[in-house]
């Protein structure tokens, strides 16, 4: 199967796609351990001028616990291979909104599952009824512990609100802040420096 490639299914993050055409399939592959976690969760973003889809998604690797009919699936399998089907809630209840960042959206189904071997994972997601739009999918269950994910949090702050289609004003007076603060600063370290 033709991928897009996943640094793992551990660590967690959001995938931002979206359908541009009917029909249209996106699929995701990282190398797995035997005995790894897959916990994928779908996020239907609440737009102010809508333009979110509800796709289904499935998990596609060697031996899972269990199995879905893959006829199901919108792509062959490679043989040996089996499937957990996500299939689209047949209804959105009530949307949740992000603290950090202000966002809203609908929790959707999730996936929780285990390898049994070790190999190529898949994530497929698709769109059952061909409609277009954004989505997103959180990928992984434990949260990174690099000192280089944290620092990132601005820009995964940035990227989110954009995705939503919500302003990023505040950033903007933020950064505009910190610079005149930094300013001041510097003029009154140089002022100083000159008095003393």
């Amino acid at each position: 199967m033709d991928s897009l490639p996943l640094s793992d299914f551990t660590g967690k993050r959001l995938l931002f796609n979206r359908f541009t055409q009917p029909g249209q399939v996106h699929v995701y592959s990282a190398a797995c351990r035997a005995g790894e976690r897959l916990r994928i969760q779908m996020y239907v973003p609440v737009l102010p001028r809508g333009g979110s889809v509800v796709p289904a998604f499935a998990v596609v690797a060697q031996s899972l616990p269990y199995s879905a009919d893959v006829h199901q699936l919108p792509v062959e399998i490679p043989a040996g291979f089996s499937a957990i089907v996500a299939p689209p809630p047949s209804e959105l209840l009530q949307p949740v909104e992000d603290l950090l960042t202000g966002v809203r959206y609908y929790p959707g189904p999730l996936i929780d599952t285990r390898t049994l071997v070790g190999g190529r994972c898949y994530l497929v997601v698709w769109s059952p009824h061909n409609h277009m739009g954004k989505y997103v999918i959180q990928v992984g269950h434990r949260w990174s512990l690099r000192w280089t994910y944290w620092i990132q949090l601005p820009l995964y702050w940035w990227q989110i609100r954009g995705w939503f289609g919500l302003s990023r004003l505040p950033a903007y007076v933020a950064g505009g802040m910190l610079l005149l603060g930094s300013g001041v600063a510097l003029a009154r370290a140089w002022h100083s420096d000159r008095s003393g």
